[in-house]
């Protein structure tokens, strides 16, 4: 397994997402990056033979599909809960079942007199139920579902994009559905497989069990011995008593009832398993459980991916019959009911929503990065470009803007290039300055460097002529530059920085690129124009950067301070969970490592790391390309609002449970044009900047 997933940045794939003269967003977003697909994974294990005994018959765990496309992966809770596309419908709850199948999105159960009923997901029919047919056995793929009918034929039904439901003529004793193709045991215990994925097993072999995964498939024989084929494979003499394949890793018991696990570990499903006895077993994406011989539910690989603390749990109660399927779980109690719970998903809360009104009349400014209170009352717009004009927010017969200051003939544009930031000092009154960061040229050679800058205001405007340097960075690339400047609660200024197209820099202490800059600028002169603060948690670290505060981003395009004084930091994703995470004093936030609850790297890497700090939310690619943090809001039951640049989507953030990590993101409306910013007027109001577009004003 590689210990670290290689990224490489490729321009082509941003053109074609930039739009013109655009902050190039969807960069942000996608890096411009392309990363080498996972490894294949070799699963066979070094484990002796043993003496074959005869296999009790298991009940098949049925394999899984691919990421939900719906899914927002949340920061979840430590206690699973029911989810409504997966719980029973209220009219079968009170039916008792026999058998019990979850799949990607639906589920089904089986009564002892063969009739089945399936609930959850239907829009590709995975939940109509042929009529008129009693099975014998059920099992539930991504988007399809199979039956094994009484005299031994398979009936399967839903989506058929690969010919999955297309069951073959014959007679049957045992089904196994999978992503997009299905398995069945024949009459003598030969496999046959259909769909997408037709390999059988090598060898002339007997099988008394069978298992479907994503693109593979598992056997048991009549000797216990485990044979995989497809993508993955594997043997191993055993014996085993029962078997359950998910996406990428693959479960057995072993005649004493303990665990043996093989394949993907990234999440910790593998290993370290528990020292419980089961009696059945099952393999979800991130996880596997099993049932104790008392009945109890025990689960194990991570709640939060790669980060074994927050392990998965289960209901209490005791169950006979377990099922799972990517991230869902169905079992059923020893009343016959079934109870399903989904992980990692916390309880979703009652929507609620805001307007969005325009302001300034309507006005339409071309790419907007930043807006915050003015102390003549307007609102500071910045203005990629290189200027900063102050608006009347409220008079909508207000004349023109006044111009605070003019450096477009200064600022480079381009790509993520520009005038990407400023703040002025929050003791205004006793430190009349505006700060600034942008790209400019340097030098002969006019290489790029990101310029941190204190402009004096006189008369509410930024004399250009006294502009004092702070800081400078180089930017070789054209890609992850962050440049969010922020005041801290402590009067610190803060910097995000991204990785400057080099992943390297982001876990490298000896590189300011990729982190959070914490410096002090009171007093700033040309000899000293910031000093360290004693508290800076690597000021006294050997080969460190002193000014860095955390470190492990990638690109921090937007971050603010809360009304309690968190830190909420957006980083844009490669091609995974876009997130947001509250960053502390030393925090790694754990780029390249891990990407939103993704570990890209090698399991050793991923353990290694398990101090990183979990995002308090992440949502999909499914939701957006690249997540545009976000502002403080000045309500505490909501202390932060963000959006995504490509789908125009606005997320407000709220506490999810009185944990220290339990947050949830509610969408509280949706703008018609691409997000590049937020920000907030002097009573809290809040304000979306669009590209090419009217500024936006939230109303609650």
């Amino acid at each position: 397994m590689q210990n670290r997933t290689a990224q490489a940045y490729t321009l082509t794939l941003c053109a074609v997402l930039a739009l013109v003269s655009l902050l190039s967003l969807a960069c942000v977003g996608f890096g411009a990056a392309s990363t080498s697909p996972p490894p294949r994974i070799d699963l066979t294990p070094p484990l002796p033979a043993t003496a074959a005994l005869p296999v009790a018959t298991p009940t098949a765990a049925p394999p899984a599909g691919v990421r939900s496309p719906d899914s927002s992966d949340p920061t979840p809770t430590l206690i699973p809960t029911p989810i409504p596309p997966l719980a029973p419908e209220r009219e079968n709850r009170l039916i008792t079942y026999a058998q019990i199948a979850a799949g990607r999105h639906h589920a089904c159960g089986l009564r002892t007199d063969g009739v089945a009923h399936c609930w959850g997901d239907n829009s590709n029919g995975a939940t109509d139920v042929p009529s008129g047919i009693l099975f014998r056995q059920i099992s539930a793929g991504r988007h399809f579902t199979c039956g094994l009918r009484y005299e031994g034929a398979v009936t399967c039904w839903g989506r058929n994009t690969d010919g999955q439901t297309d069951a073959p003529q014959g007679l049957f004793t045992q089904i196994a559905a999978g992503n997009a193709h299905s398995c069945a045991l024949d009459t003598d215990g030969a496999v046959v497989c259909w769909g997408n994925f037709t390999a059988t097993p090598t060898g002339d072999y007997a099988f008394a069990a069978i298992s479907s995964g994503h693109h593979y498939s598992c056997g048991l024989t009549t000797a216990g011995a485990l044979h995989c084929w497809g993508d993955y494979e594997m043997k191993d003499s055993g014996p085993f008593q029962a078997l359950a394949v998910g996406p990428y890793h693959t479960c057995v018991l072993r005649l004493d009832g303990a665990a043996a696990c093989y394949g993907r570990n990234w999440h910790y499903q593998s290993a370290p398993l528990p020292e419980s006895a089961f009696t059945q077993i099952a393999a979800g994406l991130n996880h596997s459980c099993g049932i104790r011989h008392d009945g109890v539910l025990e689960c194990w690989g991570s709640g939060v991916k790669a980060r074994p603390a927050l392990r998965l749990d289960a209901p209490s109660g005791i169950f006979t019959a377990l099922s799972s399927n990517w991230k869902n779980n169905c079992g059923l109690r020893t009343d016959g009911t079934a109870q399903c719970w989904r992980q990692p998903y916390p309880v979703q809360a009652e929507p609620f929503s805001a307007n969005l009104v325009a302001a300034f009349n309507g006005r339409v400014f071309e790419n907007p990065v930043e807006l915050f209170p003015w102390p003549s009352g307007d609102l500071a717009v910045v203005e990629l470009s290189g200027s900063i004009q102050a608006y009347n927010a409220g008079d909508i017969n207000s004349a023109e803007p006044h111009l605070i200051l003019d450096l477009t003939d200064l600022v480079v544009t381009g790509w993520e290039r520009g005038m990407l930031s400023a703040a002025l000092d929050p003791n205004f009154k006793e430190f009349p300055f505006l700060y600034g960061y942008y790209t400019a040229r340097v030098g002969p050679d006019e290489q790029l460097e990101g310029r941190l800058s204190r402009f004096p205001v006189v008369d509410g405007t930024a004399v250009r002529s006294n502009e004092l340097v702070i800081m400078t960075m180089p930017q070789p690339a054209l890609i992850h530059l962050g440049g969010a400047i922020r005041f801290g609660p402590d009067g610190m200024l803060y910097l995000g920085l991204g990785d400057n197209g080099n992943s390297e820099n982001a876990q490298n202490l000896a590189a300011r690129n990729g982190k959070i800059i914490r410096i002090d600028v009171r007093g700033a002169t040309p000899e000293q124009p910031y000093r360290i603060p004693n508290d800076n948690p690597f000021a006294e670290q050997s080969g460190a950067q002193p000014e860095i505060w955390a470190y492990g981003l990638r690109n921090p395009w937007r971050m603010d301070f809360d009304a309690d004084g968190n830190l909420w930091v957006a980083d844009a994703s490669v091609a995974n969970d876009e997130e947001v995470s509250i960053a502390t004093a030393g925090a790694n936030l754990g780029w390249p490592i891990f990407q939103g609850n993704f570990c890209l790297a090698g399991a050793e890497d991923c353990a290694a790391l398990d101090s990183a700090t979990i995002p308090a939310v992440t949502y999909s690619r499914e939701q957006g390309c690249a997540i545009i943090g976000g502002v403080g809001s000045p309500r505490r039951d909501i202390p932060y609002i963000f959006g995504d640049h490509c789908t125009g989507r606005i997320w407000a953030l709220e506490r999810a449970g009185n944990g220290a990590t339990s947050w949830r993101k509610r969408e509280i409306a949706s703008a018609n044009n691409k997000l590049l910013a937020f920000g907030t007027d002097a009573a809290g109001a809040v304000f979306v900047l669009l590209n090419d577009g009217p500024i936006l004003r939230l109303v609650w």
